[in-house]
């Protein structure tokens, strides 16, 4: 009877533990093209960038949300959260942690985007902490491209883990 107790006092212990490391951070993503007609079908690399960032980083731990993908004529002259549209209260309520907005620009719909703007962005700050643009590659096989895309977007699930 003993033993009985022992074992569920430490049964009880590591599922408490164990809930509060399995607590994990609520992320939403947010795809932004840039240059493309509005009335053009949904690009193929817009669609691999977001697949990307919901496998990345569902597969370390974050529970993930996705905005619908907006699509803007040009790039934008004023903040990404303005133009956007983007209602910071209600993703609060959402329970919403971490906005990534990547901003994809293309000047063809034949080819991938020429620029990719990342904004990491904090619902409960209110800010833009973290910023980073790269350079858009072309790619032989699909495959190829999403497999390094995750790999870039690798970086961003360690940025946000240490912050």
């Amino acid at each position: 009877m003993f033993k009985g107790i022992i074992t569920a006092a430490l049964f009880g212990f590591f599922l408490t533990f164990n809930i509060e490391a399995i607590e994990a951070s609520m992320i939403s993503f947010y795809v932004i093209e840039t240059g493309l007609p509005e009335k053009a079908e949904r690009n193929k690399h817009s669609t691999l960038w977001e697949n990307a960032f919901m496998d990345v980083f569902f597969d370390h731990g974050y529970i993930i949300t996705n905005y619908p993908m907006l699509r803007l004529g040009a790039k934008p002259e004023e903040s990404i959260i303005k133009a956007s549209g983007f209602d910071v209260d209600e993703a609060k309520d959402a329970g919403i942690e971490y906005i990534l907005i990547a901003q994809l620009d293309y000047d063809s719909l034949l080819k991938g985007p020429e620029e990719i703007t990342f904004y990491l962005f904090t619902v409960a700050q209110h800010e833009i902490i973290y910023e980073k643009k790269i350079s858009g590659k072309s790619y032989g096989l699909e495959k190829d491209e999403f497999n390094d895309l995750k790999t870039i977007i690798k970086e961003f699930v360690r940025f946000v883990s240490n912050f």
